[in-house]
């Protein structure tokens, strides 16, 4: 049994466990408006087909704390959309090195390509974001050069908004159902370590680090 009342101590402010976990949803939520932020990437680490795992840098979109889920975006193309529709549990790592701070989370992913939920993080998405999704090429494909990931002859340019439609059939949105969180905090001073768990009940409680 955790002590409800127990606290630790980080940069100067004390925090109960339930503080701490209010406070790790706060990070990530303002972490996709500012470009600067630790969490703005994560690493997304999931299953391969050959029973082997694979890991690559994403980046944060949105955060929904009520429905506890997070999302980001891929090309359809990519390999991970075959690893998450055959394996959906994935591990998100974020850290962010200002703070000293890493959170892990396990999670339930949803792959959304034809829908109204992929619809609508695609019409939200800015054009020069939008325009990685224009490439010709299959991610990962070899090339006879280095390739830019859009058609060169943009160049330095951003596609019009009608021009940018084109890579809607390119475009996938990954909801990632947050089933359990962990924080770490780093210090000289002392470090502290916890777990969220939400699913399949609600269960909080320090850890060793």
């Amino acid at each position: 049994m955790h002590d409800n009342h127990a606290t630790v101590r980080i940069n100067d402010i004390s925090y109960t466990l339930h503080e701490l976990e209010r406070d790790c949803w706060k990070q990530l939520i303002s972490a996709p408006a500012r470009k600067q932020d630790g969490f703005k990437t994560l690493t997304l680490a999931t299953r391969t087909l050959e029973d082997g795992v694979d890991a690559r840098t994403v980046v944060l979109r949105q955060v929904d704390e009520k429905a506890r889920t997070i999302w980001f975006h891929t090309d359809v193309r990519a390999k991970k959309i075959l690893q998450l529709e055959a394996f959906p549990d994935a591990q998100l790592l974020f850290w962010d090195d200002k703070r000293q701070v890493q959170l892990r989370l396990i999670t339930k992913t949803d792959v959304h390509i034809d829908d109204v939920l992929a619809n609508a993080q695609w019409k939200n998405l800015w054009v020069g974001s939008r325009k990685m999704y224009l490439s010709a090429h299959v991610p990962g494909s070899e090339q006879a050069g280095p390739y830019p990931g859009f058609p060169e002859s943009l160049g330095e340019n951003l596609p019009s908004e009608a021009e940018s439609e084109a890579g809607r059939t390119n475009f996938a949105a990954i909801s990632c159902r947050i089933l359990a969180m962990e924080y770490l905090h780093l210090s000289r001073s002392g470090q502290a370590r916890a777990r969220f768990m939400y699913e399949p009940e609600l269960a909080f409680s320090w850890l060793a680090p």
